[in-house]
């Protein structure tokens, strides 16, 4: 007797590239059978649906991706990834343990334990993300922490190897994370925005096996030929970079991945975002739902899912009418749990972890001193563009004003340590365009102090304050006008709906796009600023940050 019998169904066949007409059969939460053609006379199932003719594809597999990135906690999350056909995640909480240490991973695990979203976890390498001489970060994990974490069932991964010039230096604890965790049988991740030849033969040696950073058609056959799964998210793909994956001979090491999604995009899709988009620049449709199933699940050693075959688990979507990858309904071991947008199961809250409070003096307008006389001054401004996160360095004349840039161009950035009473570390930020107001948040990569941008010193002091009494958040301030996301869960995540929260973050950035904002992710960017090993300069508690180099710059050369 079967549990679930789906007749009439267009199967996608990721393993040969190709969609049939035919039914499937659900017992005890596995596929029991995936068959061409009519259903045999006499096979008993207590349920049966007939599709009519729809589609039906494996549950996407999202190999590398960030909950907190989303904002909300794993169940959350689940509610909202779940209705767009994504199942199985494999997540790296590396800002919860630059905030927790190895709390922030054990609440990952803890608080997805039982959801019907299948939630791997990687544990975080870079708790820090760099050097203590770079910034001061709360969180720390070391190899004996890796040996502990590793014994947990769903833990796959060292998380991506960020300091990757460190590790090519051989100045860092890294060596003796990856021996650790190679001991231990996990997968090591990759993050190499700018390696190359040798460099990232060097790199590689350690045993790194995947890239998920910022790929064109060159980097993407040279890290393959290393012996690389690529990772494509959403900014690697174009037109060029999918017509040199069609081109090679083997695409079983060529993924989609997510990595970064912000809640206000998650009601328009997850994964399914990617296959679309994909698909959109000429990729079969079959085969870029393969690589967001059958080739992650390779990947990450899942033998139960990642396609639709006999005794796997039974995860599924079935998409709606016309021939773009749209989910009417997802089903997690045979059980429905999303229907045309909504998730139908009722998951439950889980305690917050103690700890990584916002806890230093009030800010005022004497920390916010740039610290030279009235007059020009040779700076070292940050450069941005409108479309990622790059920053580059300009080393130009700024005019000052009672310790105040008056150039409108340029807007002041200042990062607080999340905790003490140590002065910030100051910056000038050219391209982003904020005429008016100012953005705070305590979500500042990877070490997640308290970022303040803005255009007047007031405001700045205003929102710092805001998320103070608040403990924590995203604001934005211009005046009385204060628009604030409360992340009530270390400062870094909300247990409030998707709806909540990404209608607060809609919120705040058409505020930035009125202040004169043109980016196209304002917030990401944003949170990004701080981060010590995205190129090429940055800034942290500790001040401008060469990320080429590892190195600090002076403000005033």
């Amino acid at each position: 007797m079967l549990d679930l019998l789906l007749t009439h169904a267009r199967v996608f066949d990721v393993t040969r590239d190709r969609v049939f007409d035919g039914w499937l059969g659900i017992r005890a939460g596995r596929l029991q059978y995936v068959e061409e053609g009519e259903v045999p006379g006499g096979l008993l199932a207590r349920q049966t649906r007939d599709l009519r003719g729809a589609r039906v594809v494996p549950g996407l597999i999202d190999a590398h991706m960030h909950i907190e990135s989303s904002l909300l906690t794993p169940r959350r999350f689940a509610e909202a990834v779940l209705p767009h056909g994504t199942t199985t995640v494999m997540t790296d909480p590396h800002e919860l343990a630059n905030v927790l240490g190895v709390a922030g991973v054990q609440y990952t695990l803890e608080a997805s334990e039982g959801l019907p979203l299948r939630v791997y976890v990687a544990v975080p390498s870079c708790v820090p993300a760099t050097s203590p001489d770079l910034e001061t970060a709360l969180g720390h994990i070391g190899a004996d922490d890796v040996r502990r974490l590793a014994l947990h069932p769903r833990v796959l991964a060292l998380g991506e190897v960020m300091d990757y010039q460190g590790l090519a230096a051989g100045v860092t604890q890294l060596p003796a994370l990856i021996e650790a965790a190679q001991a231990a049988g996990l997968l090591i991740e990759g993050h190499t925005p700018t390696l190359g030849g040798m460099v990232l033969s060097d790199y590689t040696a350690y045993g790194i096996l995947s890239d998920h950073t910022l790929s064109t058609p060159e980097k993407l056959l040279e890290q393959l030929s290393k012996g690389y799964t690529v990772m494509l998210q959403e900014k690697s793909l174009n037109a060029e970079v999918v017509r040199a994956v069609l081109e090679l001979p083997d695409r079983s090491r060529v993924l989609l991945v997510t990595d970064d999604v912000m809640p206000n995009r998650l009601p328009g899709g997850h994964l399914s975002r990617l296959v679309n988009l994909a698909a959109s620049l000429g990729w079969p449709l079959v085969d870029a739902v393969a690589a967001a199933s059958l080739r992650p699940a390779m990947y990450l050693g899942l033998r139960h899912v990642g396609l639709l075959a006999p005794g796997r688990a039974a995860d599924l979507c079935v998409l709606g009418p016309g021939e773009d990858f749209q989910v009417d309904e997802t089903y997690v071991n045979g059980t429905l749990v999303a229907r045309q947008g909504r998730c139908v199961t009722e998951l439950q809250a889980f305690p917050a972890p103690v700890g990584g409070q916002l806890l230093r003096p009030e800010v005022d307008a004497s920390a916010l001193q740039f610290g030279v006389s009235t007059g020009l001054h040779l700076t070292n401004t940050l450069t941005c563009n409108t479309r990622n996160t790059f920053t580059r360095l300009e080393t130009v004349p700024v005019a000052f004003q009672d310790g105040w840039p008056v150039d409108p161009a340029l807007n002041a950035v200042a990062v607080f340590t999340r905790q003490g009473s140590a002065p910030p570390g100051l910056g000038l930020l050219r391209g982003f365009g904020l005429q008016a107001g100012a953005f705070a948040s305590t979500l500042a990569h990877d070490s997640h102090n308290l970022l303040v941008v803005g255009q007047s010193r007031e405001d700045m002091v205003a929102a710092a304050r805001t998320l103070q009494r608040a403990g924590g958040g995203m604001v934005y301030v211009r005046g009385d006008e204060v628009i604030h996301l409360p992340l009530e869960v270390a400062a870094l995540i909300s247990d409030a709906p998707l709806g909540e929260v990404a209608g607060q973050v809609e919120a705040i950035e058409a505020a930035l796009r009125r202040g004169g904002v043109t980016h196209l992710h304002p917030i990401l960017f944003l949170t990004i600023l701080p981060l010590t090993v995205s190129p090429q300069v940055k800034v942290s508690d500790r001040g401008l940050v060469d990320v080429e180099r590892r190195a600090l710059l002076p403000l005033f050369p």
